[in-house]
C-alpha cells in the first residue's frame, strides 16, 4: 500500500462519524463523572448507545465496502471508551462514598469489567468472519453500560448489586455463551423509545421509581440471563433450522432401518412357524419322526445280531 492511499479520506465513511459520535457521549459521560453528574453520565452512555447501534445498520443501508475492516476496528476503539471506561468510572465513582476496603473492592469490579469488555471486543474482531454464527459470542459490552446505567436511573441503586451485577457480566462478557442479535423491531421500537423518555423533560417516574429506566433495566437482565441454556447445548449450531431438519432426517432414517428389520426377522419367524404348521399338518414331520424311529430300532436290532460289529 503506497503512502498517499492511506489519508484519511480513504478509510472514513458515514458509518464511521457515527462511531465517532458514540465515542463523543462516552467521553462526555466519563467527564460528567467526574463533574458529580451521575445522571447525565448515565444518561450520555445510553445516548452512545444508540449511536452504536445505528452505525452497523447505516453501514448495511449504504452497502459499505470495507476491505481493511477500518469501520470495525473504530466502532471497537468508540465502544471501549463508551461502554468500557464510561461505567467503570461511573461504578467507581459510586463506590466512593462506602467506607476504603469497599472502595476498594468496586474498584476491581470495575476494572475487571473494563478488562473483559476491551477482551471481549478484540476477540469479537478476531472471530466476527471466521465463525457461522448469527450473533454474538459472550455478553455484548453495550449490554453492560445499559444494565448500569439504567439501574442507576431506575431509582432502585444499590452498590452492591450493581458490584455483583458487573462482576457477573464481565464473566458472562469474556465466556463462550451465544447470544442473539436483537432483531426484533418492536423490542428496538420500545428500547428507543424509553431512552427517549429518559431524555426528554417529562416526568415518567412514580415515586422514587422511574419507570422507563426500570423497563430497561430488566430487559437488560432478561438478556443477560436467558441464555444459559447455552450450558446444556453441546454442538454448535445444535438449535439452527437446518441442523434441526437435519437430525429429524436421521432420526427418521435409524428408526425406519429398525423397524425395517424388526419386521424383516418377525416375517422370517411366521413362515417358519407357517411351514411348521404345514408340515404338521401334512404329516411331514410326524412321518419323518417315524422313520427316525424305525431307523434306530433297525440299528439296535443289528447291534444285538451281532450283524454291524460283523461289518
Amino acid at each position: 500500500m503506497r503512502l498517499k492511499s492511506v489519508g484519511m479520506g480513504y478509510f472514513l465513511a458515514i458509518p464511521d462519524v457515527i462511531s465517532i459520535l458514540n465515542l463523543v457521549f462516552g467521553f462526555l459521560a466519563i467527564l460528567m463523572v467526574m463533574d458529580n453528574h451521575l445522571t447525565y453520565a448515565s444518561l450520555c452512555i445510553l445516548v452512545a448507545v444508540v449511536f452504536d447501534s445505528v452505525d452497523g445498520w447505516v453501514s448495511r443501508k449504504l452497502n459499505r465496502e470495507d476491505p481493511f475492516g477500518f469501520g470495525k476496528n473504530i466502532d471497537s476503539l468508540a465502544d471501549i471508551v463508551s461502554f468500557g471506561a464510561a461505567p467503570s468510572v461511573l461504578l467507581y465513582y459510586m463506590g466512593l462514598g462506602i467506607s476504603d476496603w469497599a472502595a476498594y473492592l468496586v474498584a476491581i469490579v470495575a476494572m475487571l469489567a473494563l478488562i473483559c469488555g476491551m477482551l471481549r471486543l478484540t476477540r469479537y474482531n478476531v472471530i466476527s468472519d471466521k465463525i457461522n454464527y448469527h450473533g454474538f459470542v459472550g455478553f455484548p459490552i453495550p449490554g453492560t453500560a445499559i444494565l448500569l446505567a439504567t439501574y442507576y436511573l431506575s431509582g432502585l441503586f444499590n452498590i452492591g448489586v450493581a458490584s455483583i451485577l458487573m462482576l457477573f457480566a464481565a464473566y458472562l462478557m469474556i465466556s463462550t455463551i451465544r447470544y442473539p442479535k436483537v432483531d426484533n423491531y418492536y423490542i428496538i421500537g420500545f428500547g428507543a423509545l424509553m431512552i427517549l423518555l429518559l431524555i426528554l423533560p417529562i416526568n415518567t417516574s412514580i415515586g422514587a421509581v422511574n419507570l422507563p429506566a426500570l423497563a430497561l433495566f430488566v430487559l437488560s437482565l432478561v438478556y443477560m440471563f436467558m441464555t444459559f441454556l447455552e450450558f446444556f447445548i453441546d454442538t454448535e449450531e445444535a438449535l439452527t433450522p437446518e441442523n434441526v431438519e437435519k437430525n429429524i432426517v436421521q432420526v427418521r432414517e435409524i428408526t425406519a432401518n429398525k423397524v425395517s428389520g424388526s419386521l424383516s426377522s418377525t416375517k422370517e419367524r411366521f413362515k417358519t412357524m407357517k411351514d411348521n404348521i404345514n408340515r404338521v399338518s401334512a404329516g411331514e414331520i410326524i412321518k419323518e419322526k417315524k422313520e427316525t424311529k424305525e431307523k434306530e430300532e433297525e440299528i439296535l436290532a443289528q447291534i444285538s445280531t451281532g450283524e454291524v460289529e460283523n461289518e
